[in-house]
């Protein structure tokens, strides 16, 4: 069937779009957040995955056949913080890496993160209903990237970008409303 005008928009009625504010990160692992804290998150992005594709040479053709799985990006995965007023989440993040590797006394826990060092984003629809769940696992902050400040500005709230690494990730599709006490109705 060709595509036109009046099934597009058919199409688009029935399914709708995502938008982008439709995630919210519910935990991370190993940084001390609580529920309050991850609020302040203000971009993320699913993480990629990839099958790495194996050449197979047979009488001069090559034959392209699957291999094992990666991840792309998960040695540099971004997420970027609004900075509380207190610089809460700044001191965390920085008392995170300390805990990883402190220079001062070179020792830390720069082992292989545990299974509970693990970030999960949930996607939801315009109902607030968790529609998928991604879990990285082995998440820890890598690196907390520099913030910029300007004098002449006229109140921007300050971004706090972040790089975590992560091992690999799994999806679970989850069909759930947001329970939250803190949740604000609407009028």
């Amino acid at each position: 069937m060709a595509q036109n005008i009046t099934s597009f928009y058919r199409v688009a009625q029935v399914r709708d779009f995502a938008r982008q504010f439709q995630f919210r990160l519910v935990r991370f692992g190993n940084t001390g957040f609580t529920e309050d804290d991850l609020v302040y998150v203000e971009t993320a992005s699913l993480p990629g995955r990839s099958i790495q594709p194996q050449t197979v040479p047979y009488m001069g053709l090559q034959f392209n056949v699957p291999g094992t799985a990666t991840y792309p990006g998960s040695n540099s995965y971004s997420v970027s913080f609004r900075c509380d007023q207190k610089y809460n989440l700044r001191n965390v993040l920085e008392q995170n890496t300390f805990q990883t590797f402190d220079d001062n006394t070179s020792s830390g826990d720069y082992n292989i993160p545990s299974d509970s060092s693990v970030l999960i984003m949930q996607l939801f629809d315009k109902d607030q209903t968790t529609i998928s769940e991604y879990t990285l696992y082995g998440a820890y902050v890598q690196a907390i990237n520099d913030v910029a400040y300007n004098i002449g500005d006229s109140g921007t709230i300050v971004t706090m970008p972040v790089t975590l690494s992560y091992q690999f990730w799994r999806k679970t599709n989850v069909r759930r409303a947001f329970s939250s006490t803190r949740r604000v109705e609407r009028r």
